[in-house]
């Protein structure tokens, strides 16, 4: 991506970087990219306001030292969060901390997402790791031509198959 020969993409807030490092002239494709919530589906079930995603995650043993908990809290915080949003590390996930957005695309995807009553996460994300990737190199083999949906289906229900035992 980053070429602007795609007239849409389904991305996450990381795609602007992405696409820059990734364009011809490392530029990425500027004023030409922008960002708006799926579209809704006439008829459709859900709320336009419904988010899809990912994001950062800590997990934290039950044995972790008191510092592990500490450590998570001082990410957490609202002024650890504006800074990481200052330097372009991370979307806030914390209320107060969008006050560190300068780039008005992520502020745009902050603010889609603050909206939302309902987040789904990616659905590689929410599988077990060993049936998130297979989902991922099916895919991507069906992008390929090197499997047909049926392949696709197959490998992914065996997966989960035997994951689940």
């Amino acid at each position: 991506m980053g070429n602007g020969k795609a007239a849409m993409e389904l991305m996450g807030q990381w795609a602007p970087a992405v696409e820059k490092d990734n364009s011809p002239d490392k530029q990425g494709i500027g004023d030409n990219l922008g960002w708006f919530p799926f579209p809704m589906v006439e008829g459709g079930a859900g709320d336009p306001n419904d988010a899809f995603g990912g994001g950062n995650g800590f997990a934290i043993g039950k044995n972790a030292p008191p510092e592990a908990i500490d450590f998570v809290k001082y990410l957490t915080s609202v002024d650890c969060q504006v800074q990481l949003a200052k330097i372009n590390v991370a979307l806030p996930v914390v209320k107060g901390a969008e006050v560190g957005i300068s780039d008005p695309l992520l502020l745009a995807v902050q603010q889609g997402a603050a909206k939302a009553k309902y987040f789904q996460l990616y659905y590689d994300q929410a599988l077990p790791p060993a049936v998130g990737s297979v989902v991922n190199d099916s895919v991507q083999a069906l992008f390929a031509g090197t499997m047909t949906p049926e392949e696709v289906a197959q490998a992914i229900e065996d997966s989960f198959a035997q994951e689940m035992k």
